[in-house]
C-alpha cells in the first residue's frame, strides 16, 4: 500500500473556505447567549469567530485528513471538495435556529479508483470494495471521537472553554457524519459492517453526552 501524502491547491482552497463557513456556523452555537440574547437582534464579535475557528479547525481538518490518509494508504486518489450548498445551509440554519442546530455537511473527501504509478496517478479499472470504503469512511468519525475523548480529559483537568468547545464540536461532527444517509460516512460504514456502525454511533453519542456534563455548550 502507498503512504505518500499528496494534496493540491484546489483542495487547500476548498478546505479553507469550508473551515471558515463551519467556524461561523458553530460560533452561533457556542456563543448563542452572547450573540442572540443580549437584548439586541444580533450581536457578533470577531473573537467569537476566531475562537471557534481553532476548535473547528482541529475537528474538521483532521477528520478529512484521516479519510485522505487511509484512502492514499490503499493507493487511491483522494482530495477534499467542498459542497457550497451544504456550507450555505450550515450557516443559514445555525443563524435561523439561533445556534440550536448545525447542518454539518461542508463537503467530502472524494475517492477515485486511481492507482499511483512511478510517474504519478494513472487511471485503471480498480474496484473499491465496500470494506475498503467502509474503513476509509470510518477513519473520520473515529478521529473525531479520539479528539473528543482527549478534550474531555483535558476539560476535567482544566475546565477551560477551549477544551469544552473541542469536546462538543468533535463529538457532534462524529454523530452527524455517522448518520447512515446519502453521502455521509455512516452510509458507507453501515453498508460495510452494521456492527461496527452501531458501536461507533453509540461511542459518539456517549461522548456527546459526556461533553455536555463537562460544560461543552
Amino acid at each position: 500500500m502507498k503512504s505518500r501524502f499528496k494534496t493540491s491547491e484546489t483542495e487547500i482552497k476548498h478546505i479553507i473556505i469550508a473551515l471558515i463557513a463551519l467556524a461561523v456556523a458553530f460560533s452561533f452555537v457556542l456563543f448563542d447567549k452572547e450573540i442572540f440574547r443580549t437584548g439586541s437582534f444580533f450581536s457578533y464579535a470577531p473573537q467569537y469567530f476566531f475562537y471557534t475557528l481553532i476548535a473547528v479547525g482541529f475537528a474538521f481538518v483532521l477528520h478529512e485528513l484521516a479519510h485522505k490518509f487511509v484512502a492514499q494508504r490503499y493507493g487511491f486518489w483522494a482530495e477534499f471538495r467542498m459542497w457550497p450548498a451544504g456550507l450555505f445551509f450550515a450557516v443559514l440554519m445555525a443563524f435561523v435556529f439561533k445556534g440550536g442546530f448545525v447542518f454539518a455537511a461542508p463537503g467530502a473527501t472524494m475517492i477515485a479508483p486511481v492507482k499511483e504509478t512511478k510517474n504519478g496517478f494513472a487511471i485503471k479499472k480498480i474496484h473499491i470494495t465496500s470494506e475498503k470504503m467502509g474503513k476509509i469512511s470510518l477513519a473520520g468519525p473515529i478521529t473525531n471521537n479520539i479528539l473528543a475523548l482527549a478534550f474531555i480529559a483535558l476539560s476535567m483537568l482544566a475546565p477551560l472553554k477551549v477544551f469544552e468547545t473541542g469536546a462538543y464540536v468533535n463529538s457532534w461532527l462524529a454523530i452527524f457524519n455517522l448518520l447512515p444517509f446519502a453521502v455521509l460516512d455512516g452510509k458507507k460504514i453501515w453498508t460495510w459492517n452494521k456492527g461496527i456502525w452501531i458501536s461507533a454511533m453509540l461511542l459518539s453519542i456517549g461522548l456527546f453526552i459526556i461533553s455536555g456534563f463537562v460544560g461543552a455548550v
